[in-house]
């Protein structure tokens, strides 16, 4: 019996393994996802949402410089 549940382990264990085998194209391995799936609406909202902060970003130094400038004798 003992023997049984050593192989039955061991067997379990090598399917496990071999469930883990990197199958899936290497796009999705280097952490890319597929423009396709189920979070590409939030990933395009996202990116849009980091768009406009950097234009916001880019107004308010731009908007400090002018205050600089005119601040200087």
């Amino acid at each position: 019996m003992r023997h049984f549940v050593n192989g039955l382990l061991a067997a379990l264990v090598a399917l496990m393994i071999s469930a883990c085998s990197p199958d899936e194209p290497a796009q999705e391995r280097n952490g890319a996802l597929p423009e396709d799936n189920v979070f590409s609406d939030q990933v395009k909202t996202l990116q849009r949402a980091k768009d406009v902060q950097q234009t916001l970003d880019a107004g308010v130094a731009r908007q400090r410089d002018e205050i600089e400038r005119q601040e200087r004798p």
